[in-house]
């Protein structure tokens, strides 16, 4: 039992200090980074939505 606690607090220690090395984006990156997302984001999904209607309308004409 105080084998598994020792562990876990040497876990944490141990991450602790690897967060520590992170180089952490700055607001701006942040803010362009999110911007690239949602441009990306609005772009695939208006493809899958045409996509889909072609598809739909093309099994339409096909039941008919």
């Amino acid at each position: 039992m105080i084998t598994k606690v020792k562990n876990y607090i040497n876990y944490v220690r141990e991450s602790w200090e690897e967060l520590k090395k992170v180089t952490w984006p700055d607001k701006d990156e942040v803010t362009s980074f999110t911007v690239v997302v949602v441009i990306a984001l609005i772009i695939f999904s208006t493809f899958l939505w045409l996509v889909d209607t072609g598809i739909m309308a093309l099994i339409q004409v096909v039941m008919h």
